[in-house]
């Protein structure tokens, strides 16, 4: 992207859909073994404080911030997950809901900590190796490095034997825990590891946004992350990619329609889940039985 333009707009809409896409498709490793959290943007601020903190009050290095952010928000899920993962459907998507509404109640309401509503403000940039990341096209090559990391671990794992049993538990868990799956203990690791990919995310979007406050990460964040994977195809490893490449540069080619521009964004939505039950991964799919059926009526 920093090849094709130097407008800065357009590469910091580049950054965000690529924070986004590791975000949706984080949320799609937990959707993997059929749960949907709806606290996921939760994990995202619990990593972007414990970074943000650790490099303003103990000098903690932004990069080992960002990883150390995501093992304790995964390490957190794996603790909550052996508790709500009992818990099955509506049950298990409204206690996520409560956690990340307690969560953004403490981030607002330790002001000792986390300063409140005022936020944590001066956020230093990430540096590597001396080098630092200041401006949006030298984040770019970061986010893009990290999305491309994120997307082949999650490949790999899904080709492992861990993706095997994932699907299977997805699919009929009852059938999955007869065939000797340890059902509860593979949804802790899914969770675990979309909520501390999440977190590591999270972390990366405060020392790029260098601002961090209890309205940076909210539910609305953990709608988008679903409506992402849901419009981009849950089914699909590359569906929360091709959620996050569309949805998110979208408020932004709407913003010229004044009034009318959640309407038009709802209207669009609507045709996609309406036309593309299976989401945009699907066109491919939708195209190749079109042209077959055209094909054998000639």
């Amino acid at each position: 992207m920093p090849q094709l333009t130097t407008n800065q707009f357009y590469l910091h809409v580049a950054n965000l859909a690529l924070l986004n896409a590791v975000f949706a498709m984080s949320l799609g490793l937990i959707s993997s073994v059929g749960q949907l959290s709806l606290g996921h943007a939760a994990f995202a601020a619990l990593g972007a404080y414990l970074s943000a903190l650790g490099a303003l009050q103990l000098k903690i290095p932004p990069i080992f911030g960002i990883l150390l952010a995501g093992i304790a928000a995964g390490g957190l899920a794996a603790v909550l997950g052996r508790i709500i993962l009992r818990l099955r459907g509506v049950y298990f998507v409204l206690v996520t809901f409560l956690v990340g509404q307690m969560c953004a109640l403490v981030a607002l309401n330790w002001e000792s900590v986390t300063r409140g509503a005022n936020g944590l403000v001066g956020i230093p940039p990430i540096s590597i190796l001396g080098y630092t990341l200041s401006s949006r096209a030298q984040f770019y090559y970061f986010a893009l490095s990290v999305f491309l990391a994120v997307l082949v671990f999650i490949w790999a794992l899904m080709r492992s034997q861990y993706g095997r049993a994932f699907r299977s538990i997805a699919e009929n868990i009852q059938l999955a825990e007869s065939s000797g799956i340890d059902t509860s203990r593979y949804q802790v690791i899914a969770f675990a590891l979309g909520s501390g990919i999440a977190g590591s995310a999270g972390a990366a979007t405060a020392h790029y946004i260098r601002y961090i406050s209890p309205d940076t990460f909210t539910f609305h964040d953990s709608v988008a992350y679903i409506t992402m994977l849901v419009v981009g195809g849950r089914q699909t490893l590359v569906g929360g990619v091709l959620g996050a490449a569309f949805l998110t540069p979208l408020p932004e080619v709407l913003r010229g329609f004044a009034g009318v521009q959640h309407i038009i964004y709802g209207a669009i939505l609507l045709a996609v889940l309406m036309f593309l039950p299976g989401g945009l991964a699907s066109i491919g799919a939708l195209v190749t039985r079109r042209r077959v059926r055209l094909e054998t009526s000639k």
